[in-house]
């Protein structure tokens, strides 16, 4: 009897040790990491470096000034601005004019990337794979339909030279773009060997002020133009001198409050209105929008009033025939099915893990630019569906007492998101205050819950953290998010009472001043 309970003592002890062990098992995997656009330089034919831009661009400006405002001052008397447009473009196409695709949206100049794919550094690992172990580089001009081929190709090299049976894809920004054309162009080849996808800062439902631009729509908010300065002054602290930034930020909620920032915006928008169908067309073509990657990067609610704006003629879309048709052929096959495609292949077994960034204001120069994201990317778009607070706001009262019991426990801890509207709220993190050319505290945390297929619900990883760092650098780490009272709304004070803490500091920085001086 006691040798029987021996055993059975001894069994329980084993299966107990083997229970968190076999919680923790996996099957490392390498991780093909995919960059976004503007990260591999570009060389000419000659060999010489044309990205990143080698241009003064300052001295382009300065020397362009007054043929520009000679035909701009004439395009008022006139109300023609074709010849300022003219000018303009002139001085600036030069710029872009070795990178630019042509209008078939092919490279056709000579000019080519400096990395190129490769498999070395993950060649017979089975282990201790590296963030950048597995890259793919790819020329970011042409268009993610292509780059798709090069990626199921990549893929296949990867797992031959690991011989796993699977892979991880992590795409930045842009390089979910690519991801999200490679998961609609080759599902099966997706479902059989990628296992898990995660986007950082996902720009493949697009980014609202690069559209605004594309499409014309441009519009100046005066809260949002406050939130932007506010940011510059206060966060970046651009002005180093307390006293001064105080006078600054004070200065413009009294310009904001007497409706003149609002009106000064409008006047501005007017202003370009009178010159921008000459203008925005030309410069564009031009430049970014001799880029494909960029045309992928345009919201699907204006993606076509963006086409129809920069190529405004028959003669033009005929011109143009090409890169307008592979434009098409990401946003009509590839963005308005990504939510359906993910959906698809989630539910065939691959997991899907999202990766947005909050609390910093979007540029101002569209309508809905209150929004809050990661300075380039609004939540939502990020993390396809997530509800966020405006900037510098928090959820309404209304709003939180609107959500069913059940979804609360996805609301942040600050009362700025609410992850319950989100496409995979179970597998989606918030990171406030990482900006969003910042990814490497996202590379450690990505890993490993795709390693262990964690949710939000894992004890190390909670759904919304905290970037405690500064840019990338100071300490680059994250933290669990808390509520505390500077993310609550900020008191709405009266025009009177900011006009007296405006001259209360404008006193300040006087006598700040006159102290410096003696």
């Amino acid at each position: 009897m006691k040798r029987i309970l021996s055993v059975v003592i001894v069994l329980t002890m084993l299966f107990s040790l083997a229970v968190p062990a076999f919680a923790e098992s996996y099957e490392e995997l390498p991780t093909i990491y995919v960059m976004g656009a503007h990260k591999n330089d570009i060389y000419n034919a000659k060999g010489e470096t044309i990205y990143p831009l080698q241009s003064d661009i300052g001295a382009i400006i300065k020397e362009a000034l007054e043929p520009c405002l000679k035909e701009l001052a004439k395009g008022f008397v006139t109300d023609d601005f074709t010849a300022y447009a003219e000018e303009f473009n002139k001085a600036m196409a030069p710029i872009y004019e070795e990178l630019i695709l042509d209008k078939n949206g092919d490279v056709s100049n000579g000019s080519y990337t400096r990395f190129q794919s490769s498999v070395d550094n993950c060649r017979g690992k089975t282990s201790g794979y590296e963030t950048f172990d597995c890259r793919l580089w790819y020329d970011w001009r042409e268009s993610p339909m292509k780059t798709a081929a090069e990626l199921r190709d990549y893929i296949d090299d990867v797992l031959e030279a690991t011989g796993k049976s699977k892979v991880q894809i992590v795409g930045r920004c842009y390089g979910a773009n690519v991801i999200a054309a490679y998961l609609e162009m080759y599902k099966d080849h997706a479902k059989a060997n990628v296992a898990d996808v995660s986007y950082y800062s996902s720009s493949v439902l697009g980014i609202d002020f690069m559209s605004a631009l594309f499409s014309g729509e441009i519009y100046l908010d005066d809260v949002a133009i406050e939130n932007l300065l506010d940011y510059y002054v206060e966060k970046e602290e651009i002005i180093e001198d307390v006293t001064a930034a105080t006078l600054v930020t004070s200065l413009v909620e009294v310009i904001r409050q007497a409706k003149l920032l609002g009106l000064a915006g409008q006047a501005l928008v007017n202003f370009v209105n009178n010159f921008k169908t000459d203008l925005l067309p030309l410069i564009i073509r031009d430049s970014y929008g001799g880029w494909l990657s960029y045309w992928a990067m345009i919201t699907p609610e204006l993606y076509e009033k963006s086409r129809d704006f920069i190529f405004n003629t028959d003669e033009l879309k005929a011109d143009y025939k090409g890169l307008i048709e592979k434009a098409d052929s990401f946003h009509y096959t590839v963005q308005l099915n990504a939510v359906k495609t993910m959906t698809e292949l989630s539910e065939a077994g691959i997991n899907f893990y999202i990766f947005a960034k909050y609390n910093f204001p979007e540029m101002p120069f569209y309508e809905g630019a209150r929004a809050q994201g990661d300075a380039d990317t609004t939540v939502f778009r990020q993390s396809f569906g997530g509800i966020a607070s405006d900037y510098g706001k928090v959820l309404s009262e209304s709003y939180l007492n609107s959500v069913p019991e059940s979804s609360k426990k996805y609301i942040s801890p600050d009362k700025k998101i609410d992850a319950s509207t989100c496409l995979f709220p179970d597998t989606t993190w918030f990171v406030k205050d990482l900006h969003h050319d910042f990814f490497s505290p996202l590379h450690k945390m990505s890993f490993e819950i795709m390693r262990y297929d964690w949710t939000v619900e894992n004890e190390k990883y909670p759904q919304y953290l905290t970037h405690t760092g500064k840019g990338d650098v100071v300490i680059d780490e994250l933290i669990p998010t808390i509520g505390t009272d500077e993310d609550y709304q900020k008191e709405e004070k009266s025009f009177f009472r900011n006009l007296i803490d405006f001259f209360s500091s404008l006193v300040n920085y006087l006598i700040s001043l006159i102290k410096s001086k003696i």
